[in-house]
Order: structure tokens, then C-alpha cells, then sequence
């Protein structure tokens, strides 16, 4: 071989963003002037040359070159050691080439910023702030963040672990700030507070990177603006005024009405039970008769010793119709229950025993599911309420004179379904449910 190359075989050191130059010997063995060429391989091939580009060595002489490395200064140049060759090519022998190799140490470099956006927040409970890390050397960044305030009044919302920036990169925090207590009024209340981005330590031969401090502000406002008071102050003033307009103006207006509404009614039901009175009066001075013409005992028509005996009540025409109560009658109690599908309808009857007379003082209609539909109470054959059932659970009757219903005549109740309806806290039925109380007397 004519040709020889040799290179420093000790790790050769570099910072991205400087120069360092490396030696090459060459030695020409042959017996012939020769001239060399040079290229570099590697992954430092793009930012190395060799300087001068080509030399001429005369037969058995030796000469130098250098190879010159200039990493740029970029986060791309990853920290650690490369392995590179120069090819020396001879252009009289070129069979007889050579590749010296060497090894390059790139050092890490660190350029790390930070900033705080917005520098000045407020609100009432708090603001949001986010906290900009920007890892501009060629190695990741382990960064923490801390809080601090001069009164001890805030608390910062910091992530619980560093946060990794990655070379070439930045990273968003976000750190809402809040008060430690409400204010509820006033004047708003700035409190400064200062951030400290604080990098981790970096790899074997990494310089030290500075903490960076950030400066905020936060300005607390009060929860109760003076608009807002006086946005309460002025409902509570109407409030008043619509108060006053109802208890002096409104009230004794509608209870006026109410009363005019109700007068003629009033008068009618008070005819229906003077008449009522009347009627049983009559009643019962038919049925009291005494035993005899000048109302001695043993007069006629009883004979000696005999009782008066009371007059059977006479039969009604029309439901409703006749005289007041006998002395003798039973009181009179009975429960009819109807039920009936959705679309359908069901009737539940009471009949008068033979010789008896009913007399209803009162009737409780019941709904209790809530069921949508009629309810027609009749007396006779003929209906005298047909309320609905959506709008009663429990109503109730009461006549002071009594319904009268005749012997063998019937008291029933029929019930159309409409809806079923559901109690609460129960089943859902699968029926409507009706049913009505009666009171009164059996003559």
C-alpha cells in the first residue's frame, strides 16, 4: 500500500455552535508525486470539510490536512458520540484509498424560557392563567413549577410531577389562581404573585440552567358588584309594590266579586232547606195523631187503653220528594264500589227492601287512583250527578232534607273509564276505580 492516513484516536469534544479542527496525516509510500482528495462519512459529513480539499505529497514525504467540524447550534444535533471516516482517494492509484475513523463528542447545550400569559388576570373566585416552557437546547428538559404570594392569600392550581419538554419544543401549563377567601364587597383587591419554572438537572457534562421567575397579578374583584345590589335593591322594592298592590287594591276586589258570585246560590240553597223544614214539619204532624176525638185515653177509635199508633210514611212520586224524617227510622250506611277497563264501564247498585224508604243525607264519591273518566250517581233511573273524575280524588254531598228513594226503587253508580290512572308509590293498575259512601236514614 503507497498510501497511509492516520487520525487521533482519542474522543475529540465539540459544542454545537462552535468549530473544532481535527488533524489528518498522510504519508505518500510510493515512488510517484501523488495528489488526494477527501470525504467525509458519517452523520457528521453535513456540517464537517476538510481543509485544504486536496494536497500533492511528493514519493516518501508526508503531509498534513484538517478536518473541520462545525455543528450548528440547533436542537436537531442530539448530545453524545459519533462515529465518523474520511476517505483519502489518491487520483494517480486509486485502488489505493483509505478511510481513517475517529470519534466525535458532541456536548449537550441548554437555552430554556419561560413566560406567563396573561401577566394580569381577575375575577371574583379566580382566574386562569397558562405558563408557556420553551426547551430551545438539544436535550428533553424535566421542568417544575411553584407558587408563591407575599400575604399567603392565593392557591395555585400546579400540576402534581415536572413537566418533559422535549428539544426543539415548547410546553403549555395551565395554573388557574384563586383567593383563599371571598369578597363580597368593595373595592377590588390586586395580589401579586410570582411562578418559578425551576429545570432539572441534564445529562452527564450539561451546564446548569437558570430558574426562571414569572410575575402575575391577580385582581379580585368583589361576588357582590354595586350594579348587582342595586339589581336586588330594585326587586325588592317591586316586590314590595306588587305586595301592597295586592293586599290594598286586588284582594278586597276579588273577595268582593267572590261574595256577588256566590249571593244568589246562597239564597237559592237557603229557599231548597226552608222548603225542606216545611216538609218535614208536615210529616211529622201527620204521622203523630192521638188515641181519640178529644184526646183522652180510651176514646175512639183506639178504644179503652189503646196506643196511637204512627202513620206509615207515604210513598214518594219522584226521587228527592217527600216528608221529613220518621221517629223510628234506622240509620242507614252502605259502601258501592265500581271498576272498569280503559274504554269501558261498570255500575254498582243498591236496591231499597220492600216497605222501606231511603233517605240520603249524604254521599262521598271516591277517585282514589286518579283515574280520568265519569262517575253518574243516580236514584230511580234518574241521574243527578255526573261529575268527572280528573277533578276530584274525595268529594262530598250533604242535603240537609235528605234524596228519598222508594221501596224497591235503586241507588247506583256507574263508572266510565276514560284513562287509568297511577297512585304514587304503588302499582299501576290496570282498571279505573270508583266508588261512593252513602248516609242517611231506612224509614
Amino acid at each position: 500500500m503507497t498510501t497511509s492516513a492516520h487520525l487521533d484516536a482519542s474522543p475529540t469534544s465539540v459544542l454545537p455552535g462552535e468549530e473544532v479542527r481535527i488533524p489528518l496525516e498522510l504519508r505518500n509510500s510510493g515512488n510517484v508525486v501523488e495528489a488526494y482528495s477527501f470525504e467525509v462519512l458519517g452523520p457528521a459529513a453535513r456540517w464537517s470539510v476538510v481543509e485544504p480539499a486536496t494536497i500533492s505529497l511528493y514519493p516518501n514525504t508526508a503531509g498534513q490536512v484538517e478536518l473541520v467540524v462545525r455543528p450548528p447550534r440547533d436542537t436537531t444535533v442530539a448530545p453524545g458520540e459519533l462515529t465518523y471516516g474520511v476517505r483519502v482517494l489518491p487520483q494517480e492509484q486509486p485502488q489505493h484509498a483509505t478511510v481513517p475513523e475517529g470519534v466525535l463528542h458532541v456536548r449537550p447545550y441548554a437555552e430554556f424560557a419561560a413566560e406567563l400569559t396573561p401577566r394580569m388576570g381577575t375575577g371574583r373566585t379566580g382566574a386562569g392563567y397558562r405558563v408557556a416552557l420553551d426547551n430551545r437546547g438539544n436535550y428533553p428538559l424535566s421542568v417544575a413549577l411553584s407558587g408563591k404570594d407575599t400575604g399567603d392569600l392565593l392557591k395555585f392550581g400546579l400540576p402534581s410531577g415536572p413537566t418533559l419538554v422535549e428539544p426543539g419544543r415548547a410546553a403549555f401549563v395551565k395554573v388557574p389562581v384563586k383567593p383563599k377567601r371571598w369578597l363580597w364587597r368593595g373595592t377590588p383587591v390586586p395580589h401579586a404573585f410570582q411562578l418559578h419554572a425551576v429545570p432539572a438537572a441534564g445529562p452527564e457534562g450539561a451546564p446548569e440552567v437558570a430558574p426562571v421567575a414569572l410575575d402575575g397579578s391577580l385582581l379580585q374583584r368583589p361576588v357582590l358588584s354595586p350594579g348587582l345590589l342595586k339589581a336586588v335593591l330594585a326587586v325588592v322594592a317591586l316586590a314590595a309594590v306588587l305586595a301592597g298592590l295586592w293586599f290594598g287594591v286586588l284582594r278586597p276586589v276579588v273577595r268582593s266579586a267572590a261574595k256577588e258570585a256566590v249571593k244568589e246560590p246562597v239564597k237559592a240553597a237557603q229557599a231548597k232547606a226552608e222548603e225542606a223544614k216545611k216538609a218535614a214539619e208536615d210529616a211529622k204532624k201527620a204521622g203523630g195523631g192521638d188515641g181519640g176525638s178529644d184526646g183522652k185515653p180510651g176514646g175512639k177509635p183506639g178504644g179503652p187503653g189503646s196506643s196511637p199508633s204512627p202513620s206509615p210514611s207515604p210513598s214518594p212520586k219522584k226521587p228527592g220528594e217527600g216528608p221529613g224524617p220518621q221517629p223510628q227510622a234506622a240509620l242507614f250506611s252502605a259502601r258501592l264500589t265500581a271498576a272498569a277497563a280503559a274504554g269501558g264501564s261498570d255500575t254498582a247498585t243498591y236496591t231499597v227492601p220492600e216497605g222501606k224508604v231511603l233517605r240520603l243525607t249524604g254521599l262521598i264519591l271516591e277517585n282514589p287512583q286518579g283515574d280520568n273518566g265519569t262517575v253518574v250517581f243516580s236514584v230511580g233511573g234518574k241521574p243527578l250527578l255526573a261529575p268527572a273524575l280528573e277533578n276530584f280524588r274525595e268529594q262530598d254531598f250533604h242535603w240537609g232534607s235528605g234524596l228519598l228513594a222508594a221501596e224497591k226503587q235503586e241507588v247506583t253508580i256507574t263508572l266510565t273509564c276514560r284513562t287509568v290512572g297511577r297512585p304514587p308509590a304503588a302499582p299501576a293498575p290496570t282498571k279505573c276505580s270508583a266508588a261512593a259512601l252513602l248516609n242517611g236514614t231506612l224509614e
